[in-house]
């Protein structure tokens, strides 16, 4: 799952409305914001094969720090003692269950490729099979959650404004075709898709200074 990730963040922030949104948008993609910065510095790897399913364009060859239950508990783990320390137990939970919800969700798209352990015990129930639904699901989850935070808010301008770069962007890394360059250098493929990660917290950040939920 890409965007959809973020609408697990706005469904928090209603309820947890001392939260920073551009924290919780952290949490929620943690997990692939750390995969693309590893793949920059090739200590994970991707490739890309051609298929007519746009979701499995890309292969994660190789995937045990970011992408694995084990690794992402410690994650988890982490940030809950860390923002406990820094803020207090609501904190440090809300936001380990952010960092965890990543992979518990991963695991129902992806196919077969999320390592249990490090690099073994892959597995996925595959929902990416089915690219169509799989699209229109991120997108319902981005929507749905913005909504159910925004909904009231005195000027919806710059949270829609979020959500469609999101959808926008979704739409184009699934069925623009990737040019040759991308196909080739994994590092720019990787920051092809980590920058826009790193606008949409600015732009949560932006969003969270003018306080627009309800």
């Amino acid at each position: 799952m890409y965007i959809g990730h973020y609408g697990i963040a706005f469904l928090f922030k209603k309820k947890f409305k001392e939260i920073p949104l551009w924290l919780l948008f952290i949490s929620v993609q943690f997990v692939d914001i750390l995969a693309f910065i590893l793949i920059i510095f090739g200590i994970e790897r991707i490739h890309y094969a051609p298929h007519e399913n746009p979701f499995f364009r890309t292969t994660l060859e190789y995937f045990p720090y970011s992408h694995s239950l084990f690794t992402n508990v410690i994650f988890a783990l982490l940030f809950l003692l860390i923002f406990w320390k820094l803020k207090n137990k609501v904190w440090g939970i809300v936001l380990s269950i952010g960092c965890i919800s990543h992979w518990f969700i991963d695991l129902i798209f992806q196919d077969s490729n999320l390592p249990l352990f490090f690099n073994s015990y892959k597995i996925g129930f595959g929902l990416w099979k089915f690219p169509l639904i799989s699209f229109f699901l991120e997108i319902i989850f981005v929507i749905g959650g913005g909504y159910y935070l925004y909904k009231g808010s005195n000027n919806f301008k710059r949270p829609l404004f979020l959500i469609m770069l999101m959808i926008s962007f979704f739409s184009f890394i699934t069925f623009m075709p990737e040019p040759e360059l991308v196909q080739i250098k994994t590092d720019i493929k990787a920051l092809v898709i980590l920058i826009p990660y790193l606008i949409f917290t600015l732009l949560a950040y932006w969003i969270e200074r003018k306080k627009f939920y309800g």
